[in-house]
């Protein structure tokens, strides 16, 4: 790859993996739907799961609450729409755990660190991820030791926007002094696909055997495991 000086990464689905995805979801949403309930709710579990269906991709709530997250945000107006009272400091507390719920059985890909340490002495790294609550992010990052694998990690949550917005790399990028072109960007998804090259940098698809994105991988040059990166 000439000209590239900089590696950034995706981080769920890219490092951090789960081998049952769908598993992870239900939990969360049964964990999310116990919390609800002891608050008041009244909507069943199946109201609940459409209800709640894609809620990380919808626009950010207008539920106007400084110092919250986005996902705490949603929270809050999820319950107003209900007519509920929640306490901000039992909702922070709800949140941290229906998220441990999603992450309890994620690990990351075991290439992960070998290959970035092998990608160090040549290219600089960077993390850059969607996520709506980056105070949770930054401690499970801090905690795991993988947040010392980056010089900059840029969480939507904290960017104020997602990808495929090219934003986002736009902030990584001015933050590590690199022009696009100079970036190559590692995700699983269209929308990292989709943001590396609307900000003109070199999109890296990883396609594991059980990832299906379509004609996408036709846009970004494709590898099936972390470690294809090195070759």
């Amino acid at each position: 790859m000439d000209g590239i000086r900089g590696v950034f990464f995706d981080l769920h689905g890219t490092l951090l993996i789960s081998d049952d995805v769908s598993k992870a979801w239900d939990e969360w949403r049964e964990a999310f739907h116990r919390c609800m309930v002891d608050c008041g709710l009244k909507t069943s579990m199946k109201e609940f799961i459409v209800e709640v269906e894609g809620i990380f991709e919808k626009p950010e709530p207008e539920y106007n609450a400084p110092g919250l997250s986005v996902f705490e945000r949603r929270v809050m107006e999820l319950c107003g729409r209900h007519g509920l009272e929640m306490d901000r400091e039992y909702m922070r507390g709800m949140v941290d755990h229906i998220i441990g719920v999603w992450y309890k059985d994620m690990y990351m890909d075991p290439e992960a660190q070998p290959v970035l340490d092998a990608l160090r002495p040549r290219y600089r790294n960077a993390l850059i991820t969607n996520w709506d609550h980056a105070s949770w992010i930054r401690r499970w990052l801090a905690d795991s030791e993988v947040g010392g694998w980056f010089e900059e990690i840029v969480i939507s949550d904290e960017a104020g926007c997602v990808k495929p917005d090219p934003r986002i790399f736009s902030i990584a990028l001015e933050r590590m002094g690199l022009e696009p072109e100079e970036m190559a960007y590692v995700g699983d998804s269209p929308e990292d696909v989709r943001g590396a090259l609307a900000v003109g940098s070199v999109p890296i698809l990883i396609r594991r055997a059980q990832s299906d994105h379509g004609d996408i991988g036709s846009e970004a040059r494709v590898i099936t495991r972390l470690s294809e990166l090195l070759d």
